[in-house]
């Protein structure tokens, strides 16, 4: 698989979902929602070669890891490439995606890895702290009922998202927009899952103070979920 199929889904997901770059930011801006994929299925069908479920995972993860990778190289053209060949490594793997239980944490997992070796081999490495990741970590709110909530909306949630200290943005995303249980957002970030539930609660409080004015239907959004 080459590195040119990798930017083929690339553009077709842009087109699909009308991805809108207003850099450092990626804001998702459509009807198509890809919160309630069925991994299962989804990793079935990557085992038996089928591009479009390749797609559609490719969709839903690229531009949260491609954040997450740039908040580590703080350098967008490597993070891409970094992203793109952990995806590629993952097609060309394909016939073992069934045995992957874990898929966000699975895929962010490997970011990581692949981000702390290229800064190795640019000799870029160094202990990164949770605000200079969190601060580049830019992914933006999708709700699960997009035709209820319009492209202003969005906006003004991601922006309260952002307002968040750089840890519990770091984590409030990984858990409410990756889909990440907090033990595995402990493991990928080498903390205590105790601290992740107490910063998911202080981002939670901070959210919901912030948008109950504006949003007062969609705050149960922003309870945790059990884990």
């Amino acid at each position: 698989m080459k590195r040119i199929f990798i930017f083929q889904y690339h553009f077709y997901f842009c087109r699909r979902i009308n991805i809108v770059y207003v850099y450092p930011r990626i804001f998702f801006v459509s009807k198509f929602h890809f919160a309630s994929l069925d991994f299962e299925s989804i990793l079935y069908r990557i085992s038996e070669s089928d591009e479009a479920a390749f797609g559609e995972l490719f969709g839903k993860f690229f531009p949260g890891m491609l954040s997450y990778a740039t908040s580590f190289l703080k350098d967008q053209q490597l993070a891409e490439e970094v992203v793109e060949d952990v995806f590629v490594k993952f097609w060309e793997n394909r016939k073992t995606a069934r045995e992957i239980r874990k898929v966000p944490f699975y895929l962010y997992r490997a970011v990581r890895y692949a981000s702390i070796d290229a800064m190795e081999r640019n000799k870029k490495f160094k202990s990164l702290s949770f605000e200079e990741i969190g601060e580049a970590f830019t992914f933006s709110y999708l709700p699960q009922a997009n035709s209820l909530i319009n492209k202003e909306n969005c906006l003004k949630i991601s922006d309260a998202i952002s307002q968040l200290p750089a840890r519990c943005r770091l984590i409030f995303r990984l858990v409410k927009e990756e889909g990440m249980k907090y033990k595995e957002v402990a493991q990928l970030l080498d903390l205590s899952e105790k601290t992740v539930e107490n910063q998911m609660n202080i981002a939670i409080k901070k959210l919901v103070d912030t948008l109950k004015t504006d949003f007062p239907e969609f705050s149960a959004y922003f309870f945790p979920r059990k884990n």
